[in-house]
């Protein structure tokens, strides 16, 4: 199990992104959350598989749901396991 950091820069507010993010990892069956800032990214901590996690990085490339995805920046650490399903925390 590993852990992602993901920031999304580009188009990725207010097009519903938060919520694709979170079916998306369940569908793939991670753990973690993903919320936005007032700067106009969006985060994402997940933890799973790492085939699973690269899986869903990839998938930003489609630029999902209308969104423009201009860079995503990743992080990689060991899971710490403090998650215990996937959820869209709201600033």
């Amino acid at each position: 199990m590993e852990r992602m950091s993901l920031t999304i820069h580009g188009n990725v507010q207010g097009i519903n992104l938060r919520s694709m993010i979170k079916v998306k990892a369940l569908e793939l069956g991670l753990t973690g959350f993903v919320t936005n800032n007032s700067q106009g990214t969006v985060t994402v901590e997940a933890e799973g598989e790492k085939a699973k996690l690269e899986e869903i990085l990839r998938w930003f490339d489609t630029n999902p749901g209308g969104s423009r995805v201009d860079q995503v920046s990743d992080q990689w650490r060991e899971a710490s396991g403090e998650f215990t399903d996937f959820t869209i925390k709201y600033a």
